[in-house]
C-alpha cells in the first residue's frame, strides 16, 4: 500500500468511526432523533400541504363577532340550548361541543336570587322557574350531542360517564395510552343527555406544536374515546369501537363500523393538516338568527368551539398557523373519513438507521477516495435520492420517513472525512513541494502536486533519458582558489546549468562537486525526453562556453564542460529510509551517460550523445563519432556529436564514410581536418596507429 493509500485508508477509519458515533447517538439520544424527525415531517407538510376535499364537518364558531352579538363569554344555557337545537334542526349527523359546561349556569333564577332580599312568595314563585341546565339538558337529550372533558390532577366531585362501548382485539393497551389521570366533566344532567362524551387533550411536542391527536386516553384507569373519535361515532350511529393492539399492548388500529383508522402506538392520529380553510366555519351568530345555509350543517359532524382570542384556545400547527383548538378535532375527524392520516410505519426507524450507515460509508468512501469535486457532487445526489425518496413515500402512501437522520449522519462523517483529506493532500503538496522544488522544474512540481499519483514511491521501470556533465579544470582550481572564491564561482556555475535544466523541465538528479545529473521522463512522463535532453545539453553548453569565458576574464582558470547524453531503461523512486530519501534513477543507462561525458577528453568534443536518444530525436542534427566499446563494456555503443542546424561538416562526413568502408583515402581526409578539428585528429591518430573502420575501444574512461 502506497503512502497516498494509507493516508486515504486513515482518513476513511476517521471517517467510519465518527459515522458510528453519529448512528449511536440518534439509537441512545431520542430527544434528538425526535427534533429531525419533527423537522423533516413539518418541512414535507408545508411542501404539501393536504389538499382540502369537501368532507361534512364544520366549525360553528364562537367567534368576536358572535360575541358582540350575544354577549360575553359563557352564554346562558338557554342560549346554549337554542343554539344545539338549531343545528339539530338544521340536520347536524353529530354536534360536538369544545367546550367544558362543568359548573352550573350563573344565569339561573335559584342561583342569582339567593342573595336577594325576597320574600317567601317570590322566592318561591323564582324557585318554580325553569333551571337553565334542565333545560339545556333536555335539548341535548334530542339526540346526537357529544360533551366535552378535560384532564385533572385531582379526582372530581362528578363522575366521567362513558358513551362508547370499546370492544378489544389483543392484549389491553391501556399501558400504552396517555394517562390524563382525572378528568373535569360536564355537569352529570348533560352527561346523562348526551350522545357521547370525548376528551379535548392534544400531544403537544416540546415545541409546542400540535401534530397529533390522541384519539384514546386513559381516565380513572378506564378507556376513553376523544372528542373527535366521539363525534365521528355518534355520526355514523354507532355504539361501539374496536381497538386493536400488538402482542407488547401497542395500538394498530381503531374501528368504527366498517371505518379504519390508522394510529401510532399510543393511539393517536397523526394529522395531515390542510392550508387554513375560512369555509371551514360558520359563525355562531348567524346559525342563532337563521342566515346560515341549511346545506352546510345538514350531515354534517359539526363542532362548536371558540376562535375569540379572549377565550385562550389557541394552538400551533406544523405550517405555523395559529389556530383555535377546535380545528384539530375537524381535521382529524376529516383525515378519518378520508383515509388521509399519516402513518409512521414500525420499520421506518430501522430503515432509517440503516440508510444512515449505508450513506455514510459510501460518502466516506467517496471523500477518502474521490476527487473534491467529484466526491462534492456524490454527497449532493446522496442527499437528493435521500430527501426524493422521503418525498415519494409522503405523496404516495402518505408515509412518514424521516431522510434527516442520515443525512446528517452522512454529511457528519463525510465533512469529517473531506476535511482529513484536505489536511493530507496539503500536506502532501507539501511533502512533494520540499522534495522536489530543488530538483525539478517548477511546473513540474505543480503538475506533481496536482497529480500526485504519478509519483511512484514505490519504484518502476521506466525509459529516461540522462545529461551527465563535469567541469574540466575543476581540481586545479580547488587547489589554487581561496575558498570564498570558489564557492562563489562554483555557485554562479551550478545555478545557471540548472536553470537550464529546470526550463527544460529536467529533473535534477544529483550535483557532486562541479558535476551535474539530469534526467528527463522521470517522475512526470514526458514523450519527447530524448530531444529534451538533446536541447538541454546544447543550452548547458553554450551557457558553459559563456560563463567559462566571463570567469577566464576575472582571473578564473575554468576548464571546458563536457557532458554525455544516453537513453535507456531504468529503474525510478525513491531511496533511502522513513529518515530521509533521494528520489532517484538505477540503471546502465545512467553509468553509460557518464562514461561517455568522460570520453569527450579522448574524443576532442564536448557533447557526445548515444544513438539511443538521437534516433528518438526526429530534429536531431549532428555527425557521428563511431561505435565505442566503452570501458567495461563488451558491445559498442554508437555515438554522435550534436551540431548547430546550420553546421553541416561534410568534409568530415565524407572522411568519416570512408573511414566506415575502409576506404585508406579516409587517412589523407582526416589529415586535412585536423588541425582545426579535434575529433578529425582523433580518427587520424587512430589511422595512424594502424586501427580502421568505425569502432573504437577505450581502455581509459
Amino acid at each position: 500500500m502506497t503512502r497516498r493509500q494509507k493516508a486515504r485508508f486513515r482518513a476513511a477509519m476517521a471517517g467510519t468511526g465518527i459515522l458510528i458515533v453519529a448512528i449511536l447517538a440518534l439509537l441512545t439520544v431520542p430527544q434528538a432523533r425526535q427534533r429531525l424527525d419533527n423537522l423533516a415531517f413539518d418541512t414535507l407538510q408545508n411542501l404539501w400541504p393536504r389538499p382540502y376535499v369537501p368532507v361534512p364537518v364544520r366549525i360553528v364558531d364562537i367567534d368576536e363577532e358572535s360575541l358582540a352579538h350575544l354577549g360575553q363569554w359563557p352564554w346562558p344555557r338557554p342560549l346554549m340550548a337554542q343554539l344545539v337545537a338549531r343545528l339539530r334542526d338544521l340536520g347536524a349527523a353529530s354536534v360536538a361541543l369544545d367546550v367544558i359546561l362543568a359548573e352550573a349556569d350563573r344565569t339561573a333564577p335559584a342561583r342569582v336570587s339567593a342573595d336577594w332580599p325576597l320574600s317567601p312568595t317570590l322566592r318561591q314563585a323564582l324557585a318554580a322557574l325553569p333551571d337553565p341546565d334542565a333545560e339545556l339538558a333536555q335539548t341535548i337529550a334530542g339526540g346526537w350531542v357529544v360533551t366535552a372533558f378535560a384532564a385533572s390532577n385531582q379526582p372530581g366531585d362528578v363522575a366521567l360517564e362513558s358513551k362508547a362501548r370499546f370492544v378489544q382485539s389483543g392484549p389491553s393497551p391501556l399501558a400504552a395510552l396517555p394517562d390524563l389521570g382525572h378528568a373535569v366533566p360536564s355537569l352529570p344532567a348533560l352527561q346523562q343527555a348526551a350522545a357521547g362524551n370525548g376528551a379535548v387533550a392534544f400531544t403537544a411536542d416540546g415545541d409546542g406544536i400540535i401534530r397529533r391527536v390522541p384519539l384514546l386516553v386513559k381516565v380513572d384507569g378506564q378507556i376513553q374515546p376523544s372528542l373527535a373519535l366521539e363525534a365521528l361515532r355518534v355520526a355514523l350511529g354507532k355504539k361501539n369501537v374496536l381497538v386493536k393492539s400488538a402482542e407488547t399492548g401497542a395500538v394498530t388500529e381503531i374501528a368504527i363500523g366498517s371505518l379504519r383508522v390508522p394510529v401510532d402506538a399510543q393511539g393517536a392520529a397523526r394529522l395531515y393538516y390542510t392550508e387554513p380553510r375560512p369555509d371551514r366555519f360558520v359563525p355562531a351568530w348567524k346559525i342563532l338568527d337563521g342566515s346560515a345555509a341549511k346545506e352546510g350543517i345538514a350531515g354534517h359532524v359539526v363542532f362548536v368551539g371558540a376562535s375569540a382570542k379572549g377565550l385562550l384556545d389557541i394552538r400551533l400547527t406544523p405550517g405555523g398557523d395559529i389556530v383555535p383548538g377546535v380545528v384539530m378535532h375537524a381535521e382529524a375527524t376529516e383525515s378519518m373519513q378520508l383515509g388521509s392520516l399519516l402513518q409512521r410505519p414500525d420499520w421506518a426507524e430501522g430503515i432509517e438507521t440503516l440508510l444512515a450507515l449505508v450513506s455514510g460509508l459510501l460518502l466516506v468512501a467517496a471523500a477518502a477516495w474521490m476527487a473534491p469535486l467529484a466526491s462534492g457532487s456524490a454527497a449532493l445526489v446522496m442527499m437528493v435520492l435521500l430527501a426524493c425518496a422521503s418525498g415519494l413515500l409522503f405523496l404516495e402512501g402518505r408515509l412518514l420517513t424521516d431522510p434527516l437522520p442520515a443525512m446528517a449522519a452522512a454529511l457528519l462523517d463525510f465533512s469529517v472525512t473531506a476535511l482529513i483529506r484536505h489536511r493530507q493532500d496539503q500536506s502532501e503538496r507539501a511533502f512533494i513541494k520540499g522534495a522536489f522544488a530543488r530538483y525539478i522544474s517548477p511546473n513540474l512540481v505543480s503538475h506533481l502536486i496536482d497529480n500526485p499519483d504519478s509519483l511512484a514511491v514505490g519504484g518502476q521501470r521506466r525509459e529516461c533519458s540522462f545529461v551527465m556533465t563535469d567541469l574540466a579544470g575543476f581540481t586545479t582550481l580547488v587547489e589554487k582558489s581561496d575558498p570564498t572564491t570558489l564557492i562563489e564561482v562554483l555557485n554562479g556555475y551550478i545555478d545557471g546549468m540548472v536553470q537550464v535544466a529546470f526550463r527544460h523541465q529536467g529533473t535534477l538528479d544529483r550535483i557532486v562537486g562541479d558535476a551535474v545529473a539530469v534526467m528527463f521522463s522521470a517522475p512526470v512522463i514526458q514523450p519527447d525526453h530524448a530531444a529534451r535532453a538533446i536541447a538541454c545539453a546544447l543550452d548547458m553548453d553554450r551557457f558553459s562556453q559563456d560563463y567559462i569565458a566571463r570567469m577566464r576574464e576575472q582571473g578564473h582558470p575554468l576548464g571546458i564542460t563536457r557532458i554525455g547524453v544516453n537513453t535507456g531503461m531504468v529503474t525510478i523512486g525513491n531511496i533511502g529510509g522513513g529518515s530521509i530519501s533521494d528520489y532517484r534513477a538505477l540503471g546502465d543507462a545512467v553509468n553509460a551517460a557518464a562514461r561517455l561525458e568522460t570520453v569527450n577528453r579522448h574524443l576532442g568534443t564536448r557533447i557526445c550523445v548515444a544513438a539511443s536518444t538521437a534516433l528518438l530525436s526526429p530534429d536531431f542534427h549532428g555527425r557521428p563519432v563511431g561505435e565505442l566499446v566503452l570501458k567495461g563494456k563488451s558491445e559498442a555503443t554508437m555515438a554522435y556529436e550534436p551540431l548547430p542546424q546550420d553546421d553541416e561538416r561534410p568534409e568530415y562526413v565524407a572522411a568519416y564514410e570512408k573511414m566506415a568502408a575502409g576506404d585508406p583515402a579516409a587517412l589523407e581526409d582526416f589529415t586535412i581536418l585536423a588541425p582545426t578539428d579535434p575529433l578529425a585528429a582523433f580518427h587520424l591518430k587512430r589511422l595512424q596507429a594502424g586501427e580502421t573502420g568505425i569502432r573504437v575501444v577505450l581502455s581509459e574512461k
